[in-house]
C-alpha cells in the first residue's frame, strides 16, 4: 500500500523511560528489561528506513517506533481506501497471471508470518499457492506486493502532528498537481520501482528463500478515495512489474540490518540523530513538558 506513515506525539510517560546521551536516545534499564518483549521486528516497511532508503523516515524514528516510544499512524482515508481496493487489485492480478495467492488476516497471525525469525518479520501481500492451498514457489512463481498510488499529487495538512488528506466540500481530495504522482513512478516511459519498495519485497523473498516477485501498482482517481467500494480495476490503470531479487546483494543488507538490530534494539541505544531528528525530538519534549 502506498501511504504516509507518521509518528504520533511521544507520550508524557515515556519521558521517564529514556535519556539523551551523545546525540542518542538511551532507554532506561528498567524500561528495556520490562518492555523488550514488546519491541517490534524489522518488517518490509521498516527495512528501507534502516538501510537509509526511505526519504520520509530515518533510522532513528524507525527505532523510536520499534521500541514503542511512539506509534506509526496512517491517514484514515488512505487506510480505508487501501483496505478496500487492494483485494480488488489482488483478484485482478490473479486473473491476469493465472496465479492464486495466499492472503493473510493480519490480526489472526499477529501481523507476522515469519514467527520463527527473531529479528525480521511482516506479511507479504500475497504468496503463490497450489490447487491444494499450499504455498508453492516452484516454477518461479512470484510473491505479490501491491501498491496504491494517487494519479495526482494531493494536498495534505499537519494536524496534531499527523498528516491528513485535505478534502473539498464534496469529500474529494484536493489536487495539488494533475498526474504529478503518477509521473513520479515512471522513468523514460517505463514503470520504475523505488529501491525502498524493492527492499521491502526483497526482504520477504529472502525470508522465503526465493527470488521472484511481482508488483501491482494501482493508480487511483480522486473519486476512488471518496468511494473505494466502486473501484473497478478493469477501468483503472494497473501496472505490473517483476522483480528478480539478487540474493547475494540482499544478504549484505540483511547482515547490516541484523547488526543494526543487535546494536540498537537489543541494547536500547538509538542510532545517532540527524539534525531533523534532533529538531523533531526537541519540539516533542518541549510540547509534553509544558
Amino acid at each position: 500500500m502506498h501511504a504516509y506513515n507518521l509518528c504520533m506525539p511521544i507520550n508524557l510517560n515515556n519521558l521517564n523511560n529514556f535519556k539523551i546521551e551523545n546525540n542518542r536516545v538511551v532507554l532506561t534499564s528498567r524500561y528495556l528489561e520490562s518492555q523488550r518483549w514488546l519491541f517490534k521486528k524489522i518488517t518490509g516497511t521498516r527495512f528501507g528506513s534502516i538501510v537509509n532508503l526511505n526519504k520520509y523516515n530515518t533510522p532513528f524514528k524507525t527505532w523510536m517506533g520499534m521500541v514503542n516510544l511512539y506509534k506509526d499512524v496512517i491517514d484514515p482515508t488512505l487506510a480505508r481506501t487501501g483496505n478496500i481496493i487492494e483485494p480488488k487489485i489482488r483478484d485482478y492480478v490473479c486473473k491476469q497471471l493465472s496465479i492464486n495467492f495466499q492472503v493473510y488476516d493480519p490480526k489472526a497471525i499477529n501481523w507476522d508470518v515469519f514467527k520463527e525469525n527473531k529479528i525480521f518479520g511482516g506479511i507479504p501481500d500475497g504468496e503463490p499457492i497450489d490447487i491444494a492451498g499450499n504455498i508453492d514457489y516452484s516454477n518461479d512463481l512470484p510473491m505479490l506486493e501491491i501498491k496504491t498510488s494517487s494519479i495526482d499529487t494531493l494536498f495534505y495538512k499537519s494536524e496534531h502532528n499527523e498528516l491528513k488528506m485535505v478534502k473539498n466540500s464534496d469529500g474529494l481530495p484536493v489536487v495539488k498537481e494533475k498526474n504529478g504522482k503518477r509521473n513520479s513512478w515512471f522513468q523514460n516511459g517505463q514503470i520504475n520501482i523505488s529501491n525502498e519498495y524493492c527492499m521491502q519485497l526483497g526482504l520477504y523473498l529472502y525470508l522465503r528463500n526465493t527470488t521472484k516477485g511481482v508488483f501491482a501498482i494501482g493508480f487511483l482517481e480522486p473519486k476512488d478515495y471518496a468511494n473505494p467500494e466502486s473501484f473497478d480495476p478493469y477501468k483503472h490503470e494497473i501496472q505490473i512489474a517483476y522483480l528478480e531479487m539478487n540474493r547475494n546483494m540482499m544478504a549484505q543488507y540483511i547482515e547490516y540490518a541484523t547488526h543494526w538490530y543487535h546494536d540498537h534494539i537489543d541494547t536500547g541505544i538509538s542510532p545517532a540523530m540527524t539534525e531533523a531528528d534532533q529538531k523533531w525530538l526537541k519540539i516533542e519534549i518541549e510540547r509534553i513538558s509544558k
